[in-house]
């Protein structure tokens, strides 16, 4: 009798071992079938650093995923990115392998995405008195519609904030941004390359000058063409490729040095560069 009631209490702690494990990990445990999903759910700390990197994916997921405003298709930037992940992960052979996975992906991605993060024990920043739009800058139109207010209304900071950085000024060559080739002093000088957002404020005038700002007034702004970009005429034969490739923006001007890149970068639209013209 003695002996059958401790088979029975010990098969129910090992039921809820394997109840919280379910519960630990970031996926259920009862449906785990490969060898490393078997060896996370055996395991507490592999379990926890699962479900800690499930977290992160979508607090990420929900603030970079978006819908391409031209063609309308779902812009998922992490799942790819997180899908590679999982294969290489797949290989590993033992837990000190999954291990290490999981801490090298969780300290990318908190690297990676920390601006996409919301920051903890912190007060939520003031609203801007313009009312942009930040969380659905995945969509070009209300990018765009963001980026034409902000340059309209002088707000700087604002249209420092829609601005990839590092931004890229090809207008004459080299951006002169460090690890490119050198430039001379005088390259310098003329660049528009800003490398953070205050060098963006700083350098705002070379940026967005009167002719790019009248250019922006009046909504001259396309998106990639085949046709145009594609480096092909229609017969398929080759010719000098456009400044802009596929998913790219072009705010164009009859001024070559005047026209700017709009690009996705990190999930959201920003003003990317000055293209390079030969």
């Amino acid at each position: 009798m003695f002996r059958s009631h401790a088979l029975r209490a010990g098969a129910a702690l090992a039921l809820l071992a394997v109840a919280g494990l379910s519960q630990a990990a970031g996926f259920d445990c009862r449906r785990a079938r490969t060898p490393v999903e078997k060896m996370i759910c055996a395991d507490a700390e592999l379990s926890r650093l699962d479900s800690e990197m499930n977290d992160l994916y979508r607090q990420i997921r929900a603030e970079t995923r978006g819908v391409d405003g031209e063609s309308g298709r779902e812009v998922d930037p992490i799942a790819a990115e997180n899908a590679r992940w999982l294969e290489g992960r797949n290989e590993c052979r033992d837990p000190a392998c999954i291990r290490s996975a999981y801490q090298q992906r969780i300290a990318q991605m908190r690297r990676d995405w920390a601006q996409a993060l919301p920051a903890p024990a912190q007060a939520a920043p003031a609203k801007d008195k313009y009312d942009y739009r930040y969380d659905r800058h995945g969509d070009f139109k209300v990018f765009i519609a963001d980026f034409r207010k902000a340059v309209a209304a002088d707000d700087r900071a604002a249209v420092a904030k829609m601005t990839a950085r590092p931004f890229a000024d090809f207008s004459h060559g080299s951006s002169c941004l460090p690890g490119n080739d050198p430039c001379d002093a005088q390259q310098r000088k003329q660049s528009a390359s800003a490398r953070d957002a205050a060098e963006v404020v700083a350098k705002y005038d070379r940026i967005l000058t009167a002719s790019v700002r009248a250019a922006l007034k009046a909504n001259r702004v396309r998106a990639y063409s085949r046709k145009r970009d594609s480096g092909q005429d229609e017969n398929g034969e080759v010719q000098a490729p456009g400044v802009i490739e596929q998913g790219e923006y072009l705010l164009e001007n009859d001024d070559i040095y005047s026209q700017r890149v709009f690009k996705r970068v990190d999930g959201v639209y920003k003003l990317q560069r000055i293209p390079f013209y030969s």
